[in-house]
């Protein structure tokens, strides 16, 4: 019966949805313009906090290693010596 009655209020809810879309078009429009301004606003300002930790980062790249030479011997690991936080 939980079924059934999700369905009906789903199509309830859908049918007075369209009815309000079609009475109330103009108040709709601006309702869907202001949410499209402030869905800009908050991505573009998501955008711009992101960009500025990625530029506070700075260039994070782990060493690369090198492969072993032919020889077979192994590949000398990298030295933190020179390195400071």
């Amino acid at each position: 019966m939980g079924k059934f009655l999700s369905i009906l209020i789903g199509l309830i809810l859908l049918a007075l949805g369209v009815w309000g879309l079609i009475a109330w078009t103009p108040q709709v429009w601006i309702f869907v313009q202001a949410a499209l301004v402030l869905m800009a606003i908050v991505v573009g300002l998501g955008i711009f906090v992101f960009g500025l930790s990625e530029l506070r980062a700075g260039d994070e790249e782990p060493p690369v290693v090198e492969a072993a030479p032919a020889g077979g011997q192994a590949a000398e690991q990298p030295s933190d010596e020179g390195q400071s936080d």
